[in-house]
């Protein structure tokens, strides 16, 4: 502000723009210049408290994926034959073999064979053809011109999801019309009737190998499939089923085929969650040590030196691992073995390093899981007794725990918004200290530029006065 009074200085030659720019500069440094150091560090923090919460959030969410009993529900299907097994999620299906007699077929009739496609049926005259199921009549009306393929599509038609009607040629020039039923099973045996007797009788002529080889034929009958499930003998009407296990779909391929179906519980989802958990551990971990370092000796500092909630959080989650329920915790995990020599090991699911790194040992937790399957899932995801009472697990523990950190009201959003409110202080602050700064050098400089002009009259005056004693005293 002083530079914009240009003949400041002129009559003293001391009290100079230049003068007042100095003042405020020294001004600044120490009041406006902390503040700002502090609103950067401010910043600093808020960027790194995005980047803690994002973390934490993180790692909670992989305590709660390992705290769904769900995770212990997914099966492994293994087949020695062709037969094929899927499972449901759920599913409480076991080991078992299965023994494939017959497999279920459908009811497949060829009629005599015509010149082609649109060879009319030659009929008398119009009447109807009748097709029963066992349980249901179908009715089909045919006319003397109708072709072979308009006699398909009618069948078809009147068939629904029953049977229906193709043709297909058997020989040159000889096209046979194939009436199939939809699904397979006794109860889908058809029978064909003309009831009125007017169709071509080479429709009807009985098949010969030798003397009508393209003839009317029962091609398959209807049947069941027959097989045998860990020696017992069953029967379906179908080839896949999903009645016989709960939670299990099967399907029969081939007769004669014996497959034994093993049925173990896949534990990758399992192995696969813990790693993502420690990779979320050790994430979070390393960059709390980063937020709070506090070197003397390289004079590393991080930007949570200071705070002693934040440094809280490193301890709360390493504590976290010595969670222990029933006695038992993550960091004692531990699976036994016995080497060739017959010596007893045993290894360390968990391993806590001096640095903080949490390091798993995949193949640990999955002998453990084989051993006591049950057992692993009470230990992570807890379990309900016979009253309904439920007791959590290490993660329903750990989850617990780590909601007081994530969400509204939660400690952090606390911290966020005392951040916030450190913030708005900080600039209300800068604001307030330049406005007074501004007051302050507007008011010197005024009052510089009124000295400078009395500065100026008397300078003048004693030049005057000079020139006089100057006088006298030549003269």
């Amino acid at each position: 502000m002083a530079g914009n009074i240009s003949s400041l200085g002129i009559g003293s030659g001391v009290l100079t723009a230049d003068v007042i720019d100095q003042l405020r500069a020294a001004d600044e440094a120490a009041i406006v210049t902390p503040i700002d150091k502090s609103i950067e560090q401010n910043q600093k923090q808020k960027d790194a408290y995005t980047l803690l919460n994002s973390l934490v959030t993180s790692f909670k969410a992989n305590a709660s994926a390992l705290s769904y009993d769900t995770l212990f529900d997914n099966k492994e299907v293994t087949s020695s034959g062709d037969a094929v097994v899927t499972l449901d999620a759920g599913s409480i299906a076991e080991s078992f073999t299965l023994e494939t007699l017959t497999l279920a077929t459908k009811d497949i009739t060829k009629l005599g064979a015509l010149a082609a496609r649109d060879t009319a049926i030659v009929a008398s005259g119009s009447g109807v053809l009748t097709i029963n199921n066992g349980t249901d009549s179908f009715t089909i009306d045919y006319t003397a011109t109708m072709t072979l393929e308009e006699l398909a599509q009618a069948i078809t038609d009147a068939g629904g999801d029953t049977f229906s009607a193709s043709i297909l040629q058997t020989d040159e020039g000889a096209f046979n019309l194939i009436v199939s039923s939809k699904e397979t099973g006794t109860d889908q045996a058809l029978t064909l009737t003309d009831t009125g007797g007017k169709l071509s009788a080479t429709l009807f002529a009985a098949y010969d190998e030798t003397t009508n080889p393209t003839g009317y034929q029962k091609v398959q009958d209807a049947s069941n499939a027959s097989f045998k499930y860990n020696g017992i003998l069953v029967s379906r009407s179908t080839n896949n089923f999903d009645d016989l296990i709960q939670g299990a779909n099967i399907s029969l391929i081939k007769a004669g085929d014996i497959s034994n179906i093993g049925i173990t519980m896949d534990k990758t989802p399992i192995v696969d969650e813990v790693k993502l958990f420690v990779e979320s551990y050790n994430s979070l971990i390393s960059n709390l040590k980063d937020m709070t370092i506090a070197d003397l000796n390289t004079g590393t500092e991080g930007v949570f030196s200071n705070d002693s909630f934040i440094k809280s959080i490193s301890r709360e989650v390493t504590a976290l691992l010595s969670t222990t329920i029933n006695g038992q915790s993550l960091m004692g995990l531990s699976a036994s073995s016995t080497s060739i020599t017959g010596v007893s090991t045993s290894s360390a699911v968990f391993d806590l390093s001096s640095d903080g790194t949490l390091s798993f040992n995949s193949s640990a937790l999955e002998k453990m899981i084989d051993t006591d399957p049950s057992g692993m899932q009470k230990l992570f995801s807890g379990e309900t007794d016979a009253d309904g009472v439920f007791t959590n697990g290490i993660f329903n523990t750990m989850n617990d725990k780590l909601q007081d950190y994530i969400g509204s009201n939660s400690l952090l959003s606390k911290f966020s918004d005392g951040l916030d409110n450190t913030s708005k202080k900080l600039n209300d602050s800068l604001t307030k200290a330049k406005e007074s700064l501004d007051v302050r050098y507007a008011t010197m400089a005024s009052r510089f530029a009124a000295y400078d002009a009395m500065i100026a009259r008397i300078n003048a005056q004693f030049s005057s006065l000079q020139m006089m004693i100057d006088q006298s005293a030549n003269g």
